[in-house]
């Protein structure tokens, strides 16, 4: 999984993507994101398909050639913002928002 986690990290990179990110989209830990980011720890196969899939990937990108990544990177166009500083209120709601939102599909395809 070294390849993996090496070839993650250029992708996370290259698209300015942080750890806070990856921690708010998987749920998991910080300190759990940045010692997998890190080496520090290896990580499961479960996780990095989760992983994988929740940057709209799969697992075989980033097991595959680093310059294929690098030149996805590189022909996307990329754009960074600021939301500003959020209050606890706003945090609340951005966390319910993501929830409902991880869940949408379900909430689409309901029949009544």
């Amino acid at each position: 999984m070294n390849k993996f986690i090496e070839n993650l990290n250029a992708y996370l990179s290259g698209k300015k993507i942080k750890n806070s990110y990856i921690s708010l989209i998987t749920g998991w830990d910080k300190s759990k994101v940045s010692r997998i980011l890190n080496g520090e720890v290896e990580i499961k196969m479960a996780d990095a398909e989760e992983l994988a899939s929740m940057l709209g990937k799969d697992i075989a990108f980033f097991l595959g050639d680093k310059a294929a990544i690098l030149e996805e990177i590189s022909s996307s166009e990329q754009f960074a913002f600021c939301a500003g500083h959020l209050e606890k209120e706003d945090k609340i709601i951005a966390e319910r928002l993501l929830e409902m939102f991880r869940y949408y599909d379900a909430l689409v395809d309901v029949e009544l």
